[in-house]
């Protein structure tokens, strides 16, 4: 289903943006959000992966090129900046791409009568609540 194909890359994309910037991250508490965060993001990846075939979970994949862009686009924004705010931002900015590309792939399951699958808005929940938490940093 296309909605889990979109969660995985989502998540995927989520844990890797995380991975990235922790290195730039120098306070516990900010850094210790963020990696509880991530369990959450591969959580949601393992759960979304185990409802797709082989073919799907290979199309639903960042490939390399994305991910090495995504690791310099991190690189380059967190060495000007690596204030616990501007770090936040970044990674509120990304929550939000998320919710953004989910909430359309849930529309259009919508459109055509498909049920959303509770994994999906349990997601979007996360997104919001860890949004939330970011905001503190702010």
């Amino acid at each position: 289903m296309k909605i889990f194909r979109e969660i995985v890359r989502n998540t995927a994309m989520g844990a890797q943006s995380i991975d990235n910037i922790l290195n730039y991250i120098e306070c516990d508490k900010l850094k210790n959000l963020v990696l509880a965060q991530k369990e959450v993001m591969e959580d949601f990846y393992e759960k979304a992966k185990s409802e797709l075939g082989e073919q799907e979970l290979e199309d639903a994949q960042t490939n390399p090129i994305q991910r090495a862009m995504l690791k310099a686009g991190v690189k380059v924004n967190a060495s000007f900046d690596n204030s616990n705010t501007h770090l936040a931002s970044m990674l509120i900015d990304g929550y939000n791409m998320g919710i953004t590309s989910v909430q359309k792939c849930i529309n259009g399951l919508t459109r055509d009568g498909v049920e959303i699958p509770e994994l999906a808005s349990d997601l979007m929940k996360t997104y919001d609540k860890n949004i939330k938490a970011l905001r503190t940093y702010l």
